[in-house]
């Protein structure tokens, strides 16, 4: 649908034509007319699917330009903060008298303080920075009509649930929106007890990441995983890559082999500091690393332009993660490649992804070059164990000491008749063995004579 249907500001319609937005998203085409109208709502849908402007539009087009705030836009890390930051930023060119502002973690309070204080329409933050701000500062919140929540399960698994029913409380906003790739039971509780949505978009499970992408197991056989990202990179030869690690020490410690390597590749951590991750960031927008190395914290939100191929070294333990890693390629209707090391500790979890509905193919290291493997899923034959002298003397035993009445003392019985055929077996194979040394010393006796 063309975003002219909306019946939006004309001012605002010529703003996203400039910017290159003319015809909406399927769910910019369902939100966008609710949010317009005050309605709270909660969306569930695939990363990538231009949720940001789904809740930017109607805050926008709903604003007054009075320095007052009526919007707050809440997000789980500093880095997406940001990025929604950059988004409503550039609308300022075209309507000069906007007032954005962002508030994160890693800035000097009292810069934020004096900030708020001055005054803004639309406020960026984090939950643990805002909530300060809301409790120190002394602001007019009478003319807030919107909060919304961007990557709500991710709040919730960073713990911020008790920061966000805080700014809730405080705020008492009438239109709540909550946006996120998928709903986990924590959100799913959290907006039963908060909000009552006039509208839920869902997507189903196979819609957690656009169709565009393709995705695929390699089977490792148990390899070097530096060696075998060497040897993927120069196989796959990506255009913009991105490699996800479960733990922060081994994307340190892949970026590290890597650069020895000469591969030059960016790193995206929770380690760094804000202005080492500013600076990898710009850089990582400036087109200067065909592969990036990072944890969990870029795979959630962050809009990394035309990356063609993801990789995870493992699969994540909360398999969520997977589709929100997956995501990053295939945006905008473009194709991608979703790629995943696993060896048998983690077949199981592969073989979840695809019960619950995830198509993928299988391939696996030929020299050096990516080949279809055949033996992902093979059923194990069963092997029939043939009893031994042993467990035909046991049971010889038990029947021997079994009785068709019950009588007191019985499985004592049973349980010495059984010790003592295992006693016999143990001392016969002392035996043997006794047997079989004195036979060795006499057969080297001989030779030595």
């Amino acid at each position: 649908m063309n975003f002219k249907s909306f019946n939006l500001k004309k001012e605002l319609i010529e703003a996203l034509n400039e910017l290159g937005y003319f015809e909406a998203t399927k769910v910019q085409d369902v939100v966008i007319p609710k949010a317009l109208k005050g309605e709270n709502i909660i969306v569930q849908s695939e990363t990538g699917s231009g949720k940001t402007h789904s809740f930017l539009i109607p805050i926008l087009n709903n604003l007054e330009f009075n320095n007052k705030l009526q919007a707050i836009i809440i997000s789980p890390t500093r880095e997406l903060s940001k990025q929604t930051y950059l988004f409503a930023s550039q609308f300022k060119k075209y309507f000069p008298s906007l007032n954005v502002k962002l508030y994160i973690s890693g800035v000097d309070t009292t810069r934020n303080e004096e900030s708020l204080e001055s005054g803004t329409e639309i406020a960026i933050a984090t939950p643990g920075r805002l909530k300060y701000l809301l409790n120190n500062v002394n602001i007019d919140l009478s003319n807030l009509k919107t909060i919304v929540l961007d990557e709500a399960d991710m709040l919730m698994d960073n713990d911020f649930f008790e920061d966000i029913d805080e700014i809730i409380k405080i705020s008492k906003c009438n239109q709540i929106e909550v946006f996120s790739a998928t709903i986990s039971k924590k959100v799913e509780v959290f907006l039963k007890k908060y909000i009552s949505p006039d509208y839920i978009l869902t997507l189903s499970k196979n819609d957690n990441t656009a169709k565009e992408v393709e995705h695929y197991f390699i089977n490792t056989k148990h390899q070097n995983k530096n060696n075998l990202v060497l040897k993927f990179i120069n196989a796959v030869n990506p255009y913009l890559l991105i490699i996800f690690a479960n733990s922060k020490e081994e994307a340190r410690s892949l970026y590290e082999f890597l650069s020895k390597n000469k591969i030059k590749c960016g790193f995206l951590s929770g380690d760094l500091l804000p202005r080492e991750r500013n600076s990898m960031l710009k850089r990582i927008n400036n087109n200067e690393f065909p592969v990036i190395v990072c944890t969990d914290i870029a795979s959630r939100g962050l809009d990394i332009i035309d990356v063609t191929d993801v990789l995870s070294l493992e699969l994540p333990n909360n398999l969520e993660y997977y589709y929100h890693r997956a995501g990053r390629t295939g945006r905008n209707k473009k194709d991608g490649k979703s790629y995943v090391f696993y060896d048998n500790e983690h077949q199981k979890l592969c073989e979840k992804l695809i019960k619950d509905g995830l198509h993928a193919s299988f391939l696996k290291f030929e020299n050096d070059s990516l080949v279809k493997d055949s033996s992902f899923i093979k059923e194990k034959k069963k092997v029939k164990r043939v009893p031994t002298e042993l467990d035909k003397e046991i049971k010889k035993a038990i029947n021997q000491n079994k009785s068709k009445k019950v009588k007191p003392g019985y499985k004592k019985k049973i349980k010495i008749a059984v010790q003592k055929v295992k006693n016999k077996h143990r001392r016969e194979i002392i035996k043997k063995d006794i047997r079989r040394q004195m036979e060795e010393r006499y057969r080297e006796n001989a030779r030595n004579k």
